[in-house]
């Protein structure tokens, strides 16, 4: 049975999680804050709780000014801090089964679901809840808070915030990232690569091949080389990961129109997940060396025929230190003595690292329900992510943390 109104309201009067971070978290879920539509909504309804507990902040705006990454620091911009970083967006929900509405929070047996509920409107939601804390306790240290867009498209809308982070008067001591890790600090992640390829020929009738250039082909040429170059990756290993080696992914290539048409128009989307420590400019140049040698075959049939690329998404991986410092304040916050994961998935977190941000990945939720029909988070989740951000308030009171990660430089 799903309840609402006043059966939710009785839920959270159980004591199961705090008020204020359920109740922001509906609030955060009815937001249609897709990738493909604007953020500005839920970027002001962010920056109108943020002005209500008194905390100044800035918009950072995409080229067009329909989407903006928001930047707030609570407590002293002199002295390092600890960056709380998340995304506004989420994926669609077209053509998913969901049994209660996507972008309506619904209370069900001790758990919300709603879009962007584990992935990762849970964090925000947990760290909008304790910004007056916040605000009453950072005295001795900053925590910044950094909400970005585009995320889902390949961490999109990142680069633009990571560079103000990294500009800020005190350079970060440590950026958490919130993305659904069962509250278990993650310390690294693959990096990624993704491209589109069109390729372009010369049209004509099937009986007359020799007069023409079969797209298709030159594209089909293209994904044959790429899935051996994954295979000879696979050579270098990692148990840490799952796979525990780089790969080359082939995730769509269509051309044509009727069998007896040559097709002058192929098009090819392909995605690289690299290992950290891989030589990414070494890696890219035998990339693009496949697709230049595709470019040569297919203009010895027809000089106007082209191979051309386009960048989907990049990011980097993350590779911090397992037993540093970093991961060690991110684990005492998060109450948590398991030892550090790896991910399979991506986020901005290798950009932090790449800015020389010490970083790690740790939030609650579970990334096997995002991005699915009926995603959820339980109550109990964001209770203990509440108890992880009061464990941070009372640490901004102190003395700023020893030597915060000195000599604990992020690799990328």
């Amino acid at each position: 049975m799903i309840r609402t109104g006043d059966e939710y309201r009785q839920g959270l009067r159980e004591g199961a999680t705090s008020p204020d971070i359920a109740a922001i978290l509906r609030d955060l879920i009815a937001f249609e804050s897709v990738s493909h539509r604007s953020n500005l909504d839920i970027v002001e309804y962010i920056g109108a709780r943020l002005r209500e507990a008194g905390v100044p902040h800035q918009l950072i705006p995409n080229p067009t000014g329909d989407k903006a990454s928001i930047l707030a620091t609570i407590g002293p911009t002199d002295r390092p801090g600890i960056v709380l970083s998340a995304h506004t967006d989420v994926v669609p929900v077209d053509g998913q089964d969901w049994s209660s509405p996507p972008f309506t929070a619904t209370l069900r047996d001790g758990r919300v679901y709603g879009r962007g509920s584990s992935d990762m409107k849970g964090f925000v939601a947990s760290v909008l809840a304790y910004v007056p804390v916040f605000v009453a306790s950072a005295r001795a240290m900053p925590v910044h808070l950094a909400f970005s867009y585009d995320e889902e498209i390949g961490c999109a809308g990142a680069p633009d915030l990571v560079a103000a982070v990294a500009a800020l008067p005190a350079k970060p001591s440590l950026c958490i990232v919130g993305e659904p890790t069962g509250l278990r600090v993650a310390h690294a992640h693959k990096g990624k690569l993704a491209r589109r390829v069109t390729v372009l020929g010369r049209g004509g009738h099937s009986a007359l091949p020799h007069r023409a250039a079969n797209a298709v082909e030159a594209a089909a040429a293209i994904a044959g080389d790429l899935a051996v170059l994954g295979g000879e990756l696979r050579a270098t290993i990692n148990d840490a990961f799952d796979p525990p080696w780089s790969s080359v992914h082939v995730g769509s290539l269509h051309g044509g129109s009727a069998l007896n048409l040559v097709p002058d128009r192929a098009v090819l989307e392909f995605e690289v997940r690299m290992l950290p420590g891989t030589s990414t400019p070494d890696l890219f140049s035998r990339i693009d060396a496949i697709l230049e040698r595709a470019r040569r075959r297919i203009r010895e049939q027809a000089a106007e025929a082209d191979v051309r690329v386009e960048e989907i998404s990049a990011y980097p991986g993350l590779d911090t230190q397992a037993n540093g410092a970093a991961v060690e304040l991110a684990s005492a916050l998060a109450a948590s003595d398991a030892a550090p994961l790896t991910l399979a998935f991506g986020t901005e977190a290798g950009l932090y690292a790449q800015a020389g941000i010490p970083t790690v990945v740790c939030g609650p939720g579970d990334i096997s329900r995002a991005h699915k029909a009926d995603e959820w988070i339980g109550l109990d989740e964001l209770a203990c992510a509440g108890r992880m951000m009061q464990r941070l308030a009372e640490r901004l009171d102190q003395v700023p943390f020893p030597l915060l990660l000195q000599g604990d430089t992020p690799e990328t």
